[in-house]
């Protein structure tokens, strides 16, 4: 990738957060949802709504999310217990940037990392002006970046994120 392509990508990416934020949609999670797919697993609302303890089972969660990153069986256990872990960091758009980082040069890596850190900068920008607008709810109460679900005999006990 040459350098005026690099310098077209993050110019294009900050463009893109700007056209969202100039045309009204101040949450920036629906961009960030739109990257990510399934994102919504790491929203506690969602969970709410979609997680019965005692109900949910294995199979459908797997329908829901998909394959766990980490999975762990508790071997001391008369029952079957068994946990697993989703991670935000392994999964959609970050998943794909660690995979495109294996296969570009440095020079290209470089200008990757500086453009999600100019991502990340507007984010925290637009956040803070909607915290000061008072339009959106702070991320930390309704979102994490870790799910874990607990499970006995194949049905889910309870959850956590953070």
């Amino acid at each position: 990738m040459s350098f005026k392509y690099g310098k077209t990508l993050s110019s294009g990416v900050a463009l893109c957060v700007l056209a969202g934020f100039i045309s009204g949609c101040t949450n920036t999670s629906d961009l960030m949802n739109s990257l990510n797919p399934g994102a919504k697993k790491f929203d506690i609302t969602y969970l709410k709504q979609t997680i019965y303890p005692g109900k949910t089972t294995k199979s459908q969660i797997t329908q829901m999310f998909g394959v766990p990153t980490n999975e762990k069986l508790n071997s001391t256990s008369a029952s079957n217990e068994s946990n697993w872990t989703y991670e935000k960091g392994e999964e959609g758009l970050d998943r794909y940037m660690k995979l495109a980082h294996k296969y570009v040069s440095t020079e290209t890596r470089l200008k990757m990392y500086e453009a999600s850190a100019q991502l990340s900068q507007a984010q925290r920008v637009v956040n803070d002006v909607s915290s000061v607008t008072g339009s959106r709810t702070p991320q930390s109460q309704t979102q994490g970046t870790v799910l874990t679900i607990y499970f006995v005999d194949d049905v889910v006990k309870y959850y956590r994120v953070y």
